[in-house]
């Protein structure tokens, strides 16, 4: 019993370190779109299947402010739709996934030379856990306005789980957008 409390633990805590890992962050863009010119933005509500900010409204505010927030921060300003340079969409998705661990341990038969005789079997010593956990994944779009053009997409994925607080969950949501929107636009080197 004793051993199946530390398995247990040592389990919650590998799941635990797994979860605290960074934000992996991908970014594409068109290589003919004329960022230098991008001074404004403006806001573009899209439907995308399966998108879970549809779904949560309040998580899709809280996104949008923080996207405003590091925007602005870096000189662009929020205007009207019909004289934005860019519009900013987003969407964001969830998978459910299964991590497999095979921990190893000596496989097939071997002699034991103390009592000279033969143990084993094919996974003799050997154990494999299974966790599930979601992963989600946000998406924050820069369209040309006036071409109606994807120019820019960034995507961040990471471990999501239910947040204990609002300040956890805007702690988590900070974290998205500043490690996506570091990669916007394409060549940006943020100041140290």
């Amino acid at each position: 019993m004793l051993l199946k409390f530390y398995h247990c633990i040592f389990i919650a805590f590998l799941v635990f370190s797994y979860g605290c890992s960074s934000v992996q962050v991908h970014s594409d863009f068109d290589p003919d779109a004329e960022f230098s010119t991008i001074r404004t933005y403006s806001w573009k509500k899209v439907q995308v299947p399966g998108d879970s900010l549809a779904d949560n409204p309040l998580l899709y505010k809280r996104i949008a402010l923080s996207i405003d927030k590091y925007l602005q921060g870096r000189g662009y300003s929020l205007t009207d739709q019909a004289s934005a340079d860019v519009l900013v969409a987003i969407h964001a998705g969830l998978k459910e996934k299964m991590r497999v661990t095979d921990w190893g341990g000596p496989r097939g038969y071997y002699r034991d030379p103390l009592y000279d005789s033969w143990w084993g079997g094919g996974a003799y010593g050997g154990r494999v856990d299974v966790s599930y956990y979601t992963e989600g994944t946000l998406v924050i779009d820069i369209v040309d306005r006036k071409q109606e053009e994807l120019i820019w997409r960034g995507l961040g994925t990471g471990i999501v789980s239910p947040q204990s607080s609002q300040e956890k969950t805007g702690e988590t949501i900070e974290e998205y957008v500043q490690k996506i929107l570091n990669q916007f636009p394409p060549g940006y080197k943020q100041e140290q």
